[in-house]
């Protein structure tokens, strides 16, 4: 009975994710609030499904995002490595949006904000060690995001971005 139970859970979430993808498809960016609604599914699709892939479609191959500590992550592969290792420690990871806008910046694309919060539980080994069994608590971890995004390749792509997470309160609730 248990595996029936298992089978139906990865089959709903292959559907939620289904749907997201197809929300994603189907949006055609005309303006600020349609850019919004496309990275706003993208990042829900890469952070509550872990469909990390989807990476890849969003940010420019030569993308460069500066992280809380200064420090630089050049290429969309060193982004997929960076979610990649937090959603290893945080296996749940889920994110939640406070606000996400986008402002046309005058140059031929947008300067996009999102402002988030992350909540999960350290079941998973991380930079820091062993799992600890702790959450986030939600509010006490914030990001915020703040991108240039042009149209390339055929997409809307992530060319610039300054990423903060609560780093502080990850390491807090990743060290015993």
């Amino acid at each position: 009975m248990k595996g029936d139970m298992d089978m139906y859970k990865s089959d709903q979430l292959y559907e939620e994710m289904k749907t997201v993808e197809g929300k994603i498809k189907s949006i055609e960016i005309t303006d600020a609030e349609s850019l919004v609604d496309y990275f706003k599914q993208y990042t829900t699709l890469i952070y509550n499904y872990k469909w990390i892939g989807s990476i890849y479609d969003i940010y420019a191959n030569d993308v460069s995002v500066t992280r809380e500590n200064g420090r630089k992550l050049i290429g969309a592969e060193a982004i997929v490595q960076d979610t990649t290792e937090l959603l290893a420690g945080f296996p749940d990871l889920e994110l939640t949006f406070a606000d996400i806008f986008a402002v046309p910046d005058g140059h031929g694309g947008y300067k996009l904000w999102r402002h988030f919060y992350l909540d999960g539980t350290n079941l998973g080994y991380s930079k820091y060690g062993a799992p600890t069994g702790k959450s986030l608590e939600n509010k006490k971890s914030m990001g915020l995001s703040m991108s240039t995004t042009r149209f390339i390749e055929g997409k809307w792509r992530i060319l610039y971005e300054y990423t903060m997470y609560s780093g502080e309160w990850i390491r807090q609730v990743c060290t015993k």
